[in-house]
This record gives C-alpha cells, sequence and structure tokens, in this order.
C-alpha cells in the first residue's frame, strides 16, 4: 500500500489531508512523508511506523546519531547517491538507514565490507540531516529543518493552539536565524532534545556581523559556507559516474512559453525557467518559499549549480526578498549592505552585482517560489521585466495543473 493509505486506514491522516500534502510535494518536491511532517499532518513517529508497515523491515526514526567509526565504511559518493548512512554495529552487523529499501544494494555493501548488513528505514528529512552532517553534502533544505511550519500551506477546521515551547517564525531575528542556519548545515536539528547536550560543530559558518561590514569597500563580501569534511577513503570505489549532461542552453522567451506547455514535472518546469532566465541575465536562481523562510532550490550560470541548495533567506528580517513576497511584485535594483544579503552573494560565489531582479511566482494567490536574476560581479541587473513577469504567470499556471494532475490520481 501506498503510505498516504496506510496512514489514512490507521487513522493517522485524513484524505483532505493528503491531498493537501500531495499539492505541497507539487510545490516543493521530497517524498510525501516529508510534506506530511513539514505540515504538521502527520507526527514523525507514526510516519516511521507506517514506512516500517509498508516496507517490512526494521525503522528508526527522531535525533538519529551514526557512530563516527562506521562512517567510512561508506563513500560519500555512494551514500549520496543511494540515500543511506551507516549508523552503528549491532550483534556484529551494520546498520543502515535508508530512505528505501533496496536487497541488491545492501547485497553489495556487504560483500565491499565483508560484513551482514541489515537496512533501517527512516523518514526522509532524517537521512538529509544525517548526510549533511556525517558527509558535507548539500541536500535540499525545507522549512521542516529549521522547525518552522508554513501556516499558509494548512487547511485546518478550527485554529491550532502554539504551545508555549514553539517560537513564531515571525519573532526570529537575523541572529537567531545565523543560528539555526548553521545548525542544518552541520546536519543538526534546528533544537538539540531536551535533556542533551548541543554536538560540536564540524565546521564553522559564521555570518558576519553587522559592525565588520562598515570597515569593508564596497563590493567587499564576506562570509564562507561551511566546508564539507573530506570524503571517507576507507572502501576502494571506482570514481562516481559523471551526471548526464543535459542542455543548459538558454531558450527565448516564445520556445520557452511553448515548452512549458508539455512538462509534466516540476524538474522540468525549474530547468525550463532558468535557461529562460539565461537568456536575459548571466545568472539565475530558483528559491522555494515556505512560511517564513526562502530556500534555494535550482540554479544555472557561473556554479549556481553547485550553490543553490545552500542558500537560505529569513523572510522575517527586512530585505528585498521579503518586499517581493509581501506586495507579490517584481524588485529591481541593488541589494542594500545588510548582513543577510552578504551571506546570500557569498553563497553565490562572492559575485557582487550592482543590481539584481527578483520576479515572484504565485500558487493560489501566494508567492510560492523566487526567481533571482544577476549579470555577475558591478554588473547591472537585466531591465526587461515585462517578459520576465509573463513567463512567471504561465509557470503558476503550468504548475497548477500538475496538482490538478495528482489530485485526480490521488482520488482514482
Amino acid at each position: 500500500m501506498r503510505i498516504g493509505e496506510i496512514l489514512i486506514r490507521e487513522g493517522h491522516l485524513t484524505q483532505d489531508g493528503l491531498e493537501e500534502a500531495l499539492d505541497w510535494q507539487v510545490l516543493y518536491g521530497g517524498r510525501l512523508g516529508t510534506n506530511l511532517l513539514e505540515l504538521k499532518l502527520v507526527e514523525e513517529e507514526p510516519l516511521a511506523r507506517a514506512l516500517s508497515r509498508q516496507h517490512g523491515c526494521e525503522v528508526a526514526w527522531g535525533e538519529l546519531q551514526p557512530e563516527h567509526e562506521v562512517i567510512p565504511l561508506l563513500p560519500k559518493h555512494v551514500a549520496e547517491r543511494d540515500e543511506m548512512v551507516p549508523w552503528k554495529l549491532e550483534k556484529r552487523r551494520l546498520k543502515v538507514l535508508c530512505t528505501e529499501i533496496h536487497p541488491e544494494k545492501m547485497d553489495q555493501i556487504a560483500y565491499k565490507i565483508g560484513r551482514a548488513c541489515l537496512a533501517v528505514i527512516a523518514p526522509e528529512f532524517r537521512i538529509f540531516q544525517m548526510l549533511r552532517g556525517s558527509y558535507g553534502t548539500t541536500r535540499q533544505m525545507r522549512a521542516l529543518d529549521f522547525g518552522m511550519v508554513p501556516t499558509e500551506g494548512r487547511r485546518r477546521k478550527k485554529k491550532q493552539e502554539t504551545g508555549p515551547a514553539e517560537t513564531s517564525a515571525e519573532l526570529i531575528d537575523e541572529a537567531a536565524f545565523n543560528d539555526l542556519y548553521n545548525r542544518v548545515v552541520q546536519g543538526r536539528s534546528p533544537t538539540p532534545p531536551h535533556g542533551t547536550a548541543p554536538v560540536a560543530p564540524r565546521a564553522k559558518a559564521a555570518a558576519p556581523s553587522a559592525e565588520a561590514l562598515e570597515a569593508l569597500p564596497e563590493d567587499a563580501i564576506l562570509g564562507e559556507v561551511a566546508e564539507a569534511p573530506p570524503a571517507p577513503t576507507a572502501w576502494e570505489e571506482a570514481a562516481p559516474l559523471a551526471k548526464p549532461k543535459v542542455d543548459d542552453a538558454p531558450l527565448e522567451f516564445k520556445q520557452a512559453l511553448k515548452l512549458l506547455e508539455g512538462v509534466s514535472d516540476r524538474k522540468a518546469i525549474a530547468h525550463l525557467v532558468l535557461r529562460a532566465s539565461l537568456s536575459k541575465a548571466r545568472r539565475a536562481l530558483l528559491l522555494q518559499v515556505q512560511g517564513e523562510v526562502a530556500l534555494g532550490w535550482d540554479g544555472l550560470g557561473e556554479g549556481l549549480e553547485q550553490a543553490a541548495h545552500i542558500v537560505a533567506i529569513p523572510l522575517s528580517a527586512p530585505s528585498a526578498f521579503q518586499l517581493v513576497v509581501k506586495t507579490r511584485s517584481h524588485f529591481l535594483g541593488p541589494l542594500q549592505k545588510t548582513p543577510l544579503n552578504v551571506r546570500f552573494l557569498a553563497q553565490l560565489g562572492k559575485k557582487v552585482p550592482l543590481s539584481s531582479m527578483i520576479v515572484p511566482i504565485l500558487h493560489r494567490g501566494r508567492v510560492s517560489h523566487l526567481l533571482y536574476l544577476d549579470n555577475g560581479h558591478k554588473q547591472q541587473a537585466p531591465t526587461d521585466v515585462g517578459e520576465m513577469l509573463i513567463l512567471s504567470q504561465r509557470i503558476g499556471q503550468t504548475v497548477e495543473a500538475l496538482v490538478q494532475k495528482k489530485r485526480k490520481a490521488a482520488r482514482g
């Protein structure tokens, strides 16, 4: 059975909740369980137990800490490719946390390391936390990673009460967000469990202070992205296969509109949007707007393919991004010299444009994504806003068609 069907049958989820999570999944990707947790439609333990019943295997959830000595048993590129992390040795067997169960892959690992292996299923976002913390990978960040509940995506029959332990995202200032961000890129939960000591950070990822910025020339940039720990070398493995080459050539406006008509998934939409953007600018970045945070999704131009997944912008702090989300109108001009923007541009390769363009993409009246454009270091942004606004409207229509298609499949 599908995970949604199991949760509905066991009384942990309603059909309306399932459809809401499916809508969210079309917008932001990830497994259905990640979206259910993010919208607080299901708690983690019932989800994990449903995954166990779906796959017929052992399950783990909550704050998971792999044993350091087992991490080198699996190379970084294998862990990242197969979304699995060595967890611990138990009764001479290596337990491996996975998002899916693949017996043949467990057999391959067992053959390589000369030890029996047992697959243990865990929620996707927990696996991603461990991939960041143990291997330094740059997996897609979510509002769930920051402990934020994107309330604009939830439909409730009655207003949910907020307990005293929860903090409204609107009250999070830049300093607090920087701390949250550092925890996320280091593979740690937003807040450590009660009674446990915080995990020591693996790498420095501190945001620059406002005082330090004032002493710098206008085009200087501070802030370093957390460095990834070296990949394990204990298991000799052939070099990872190169990713298949995709067409990144710029697309003309009319051609992009025509291609959007036949798109069947969100990744294809993103790639078409970015290619169309490169016909206007040298760099383009798509961000996902979830509650009070905007998170990098995908990018093209001057290394943005690698940088996209480490971008996180709090929308509770004043910025051009916040302005675009609140007004649902585009922005064209220079980014102010604030710690938030300094870190953003540092993550995009320390290129400081003279001006930038930010275009909102709407879904059912709210901003679901942002499209950021610039022409690189010390260059002015493109000024042809009209076609980009038309493109953003067409994107919204294409996404809505995908949402309706997935809803229909869920009901059928």
